[in-house]
């Protein structure tokens, strides 16, 4: 087996459990909207279920951040050994490319993409209904 065809299949093995991780993310990012949106349409809701509503929303952005930058450093990773590879495919140049440009998970869009769930979740939770 070429050294490149190892260093992808070992990309893809560890991208696995991450995706898994991203799943179980995405599921408590969803039960977040369903706090906030719970929270929104009581008016009559305590102080102290919209504080710890909040700090979960925290927690699962830091927790949703966290394993998209595991991703981006595995990514990472595996654009570093290819690129000390001698001779590789069009589609490693591409993807060591991607990777140099920032454009992998962790990076700027995954961030603004956090940063933007977080600040819907919070909004929803202490802005008044009009």
């Amino acid at each position: 087996m070429n050294a490149e065809a190892q260093v992808w299949e070992l990309f893809y093995l560890g991208l696995t459990p991450n995706a898994m991780y991203m799943v179980a993310m995405v599921l408590l990012t969803w039960l977040g909207f369903r706090f906030a949106a719970a929270i929104s349409n009581d008016p009559s809701t305590p102080m102290m279920a919209k504080v710890v509503s909040s700090i979960y929303f925290l927690i699962v952005a830091m927790m949703f951040y966290g394993t998209a930058e595991v991703g981006g450093i595995m990514a990472g990773a595996a654009a570093d050994r290819l690129a000390m590879l001698p001779e590789i495919s069009s589609a490693a140049q591409m993807f060591v490319e991607r990777v140099e440009a920032g454009r992998i998970p962790g990076g700027p869009l995954s961030v603004a993409l956090n940063l933007v769930i977080l600040f819907m979740q919070l909004t929803m939770t202490w802005m008044k209904k009009s």
